[in-house]
C-alpha cells in the first residue's frame, strides 16, 4: 500500500509502543513538508490524537513549529475533556438504571480508554456505549428520553437504538446485544464474565480483558467501508504482553461466542497496519484463509477514505454496489449459517436477474429458475 507521509506518520503514531526504527523514521517525516490540517483530520477522524500528542511531544517536540505544537495541544485538551464529560455522564446513566433495577455494561469509549491504556487521555471517544439485556432495553430508552434524550433512529442490525442529548451534546449507543446481527454472535455469554474497573475512583462492571478484545476485533473489522485506526491501536496494546496461553484462551472464547473469524481479520488487520506479531498457535491455519486475507484487504483499502464527507459518500455507494454478502458471509463462524446465507443469495431474484429477461408478472415466478442459470453463466 503506498502511504502519504501524512498517513504514515499517523500510522506509526498510532502504535501504543514504539521501537528505535519507528522513532527514526518518525524523525525522517517530520523533516519533510507535511500537510498538518490533514493530519489533524485524520488523527481526529480515526481517534488517535492523543497517541499522536503523546509520541510527538516525547520524541519530536523539537523538530514541530509553535503553532504545530499549539494545536495539537489543543487537540489532546479538547479530547481529555471530552473523555472527562463522558465519564460522569456514564456514571450518572449507571446510577439512574440501577435505581430502576436495570443491569447495564458501559464498554468502549471512557471504559475502554482506562482499561485498554490505563489513561483516560491516550485515548479518543466519540460517544457513550451501554449494553443492557433485550427485555429491559424498552425500559432503559424510556428512562434516558425523560432524561432529556432523544431517540434519533433504531438500528436492528446493530442492535441498538442511538440517542441524542442536544443541551449536553452528548450521544448514547443504547445497545441488546453486540452488532453486527449478521454474525449472530452469542452476547449473552458476555454477562458471565465481567470484571470490575476504576472510573474517577469508583468501581464500574465491564467486559473482562478478553472479552473487551474480542468486541473490539468485531468493530473493527464488522463494516469494511468505516474502519477506524483506534480500534487497532486498542488491539495492540491489549495483545502486547500475550503468551501462547493468552492466545489459546482468546481463541477458545472467540469460539464461544462466535466471533472467531472476525477475530483473526482484526489480527491481520492490526498486523498489516502497525506491525504486531501474529500468534503462534492454532488456528493459524486461518490466517491463511483466502477469504479472510480479502476481508483484510478490503479493510485496508478503505482506511483512508473517510478524510472528507465526498469520500465517505463513495465509500458508501461502493459498499451497497457490491456484494456485500460475500464480506458478511466470510465473517461468520457458523458453516452452517454460511450455507444458508449462500443459498439464501443464489435462490432469491434480483435487480439483474429480472433485467436478465424481461417476463410478464403474471410468469414472475419463473426468476427463482432464471437466477441460477443467470449466475452460472456470470460466474462460469
Amino acid at each position: 500500500m503506498q502511504l502519504s507521509p501524512e498517513t504514515e506518520l499517523l500510522l506509526l503514531c498510532a502504535r501504543p509502543q514504539l521501537d528505535s526504527s519507528a522513532v527514526d523514521r518518525i524523525l525522517s517525516l517530520l523533516q519533510q513538508k507535511l500537510d498538518w490540517q490533514l493530519i489533524f483530520q485524520l488523527a481526529d477522524y480515526h481517534r488517535t490524537i492523543p497517541l499522536l500528542a503523546f509520541h510527538l511531544h516525547h520524541r519530536a517536540t523539537d523538530l514541530l513549529a509553535g503553532d504545530i505544537q499549539t494545536e495539537l495541544h489543543e487537540h489532546h485538551r479538547n479530547s481529555t475533556q471530552h473523555n472527562m464529560v463522558l465519564t460522569l455522564e456514564v456514571l450518572r446513566i449507571i446510577d439512574l438504571f440501577s435505581t430502576e433495577g436495570i443491569n447495564v455494561i458501559p464498554f468502549k469509549g471512557p471504559v475502554s480508554a482506562m482499561l485498554v491504556h490505563g489513561d483516560m487521555a491516550k485515548r479518543a471517544c466519540g460517544d457513550i456505549d451501554l449494553l443492557v439485556k433485550q427485555n429491559d432495553h424498552g425500559k432503559a430508552e424510556r428512562l434516558l428520553v425523560n432524561e432529556g434524550y432523544s431517540v434519533e433512529i433504531r438500528y436492528q442490525n446493530a442492535m441498538q437504538s442511538s440517542l441524542r442529548h442536544e443541551q449536553r451534546r452528548m450521544s448514547v449507543d443504547l445497545h441488546w446485544g453486540i452488532p453486527p446481527e449478521k454474525l449472530r454472535l452469542n452476547s449473552d455469554l458476555l454477562w458471565e464474565n465481567l470484571k470490575p474497573i476504576s472510573l474517577l475512583g469508583r468501581p464500574v462492571l465491564t467486559f473482562s480483558p478478553c472479552d473487551t478484545l474480542l468486541v473490539t476485533a468485531v468493530n473493527a473489522v464488522k463494516e469494511y467501508w468505516g474502519p477506524s485506526l483506534h480500534h487497532l491501536s486498542d488491539i495492540t496494546t491489549l495483545t502486547n504482553s500475550y503468551t501462547e496461553e493468552d492466545w489459546l484462551a482468546a481463541f477458545s472464547r472467540a469460539r464461544e461466542i462466535g466471533c472467531l473469524r472476525a477475530l483473526i481479520a482484526a489480527i491481520l488487520f492490526t498486523h498489516r497496519l502497525l506491525d504486531s506479531p501474529l500468534p503462534s498457535v492454532e488456528p493459524t491455519r486461518l490466517f491463511n484463509h483466502r477469504g479472510i486475507n480479502k476481508v483484510v484487504d478490503e479493510l485496508q483499502d478503505h482506511l483512508f477514505l473517510q478524510s472528507d464527507d465526498q469520500s465517505i459518500e463513495t465509500a458508501m455507494k461502493l459498499f451497497h454496489h457490491r456484494d456485500a454478502r460475500s464480506y458478511d458471509s466470510t465473517l461468520t463462524d457458523s458453516s452452517w449459517q454460511r450455507s444458508l446465507d449462500w443459498l439464501k443469495w443464489a435462490g432469491t431474484p434480483n435487480v439483474a436477474d429480472k433485467a436478465f429477461v424481461k417476463l410478464p408478472r403474471t410468469l414472475s415466478f419463473l426468476y427463482f429458475f432464471i437466477r441460477p442459470v443467470r449466475l452460472l453463466i456470470k460466474y462460469l
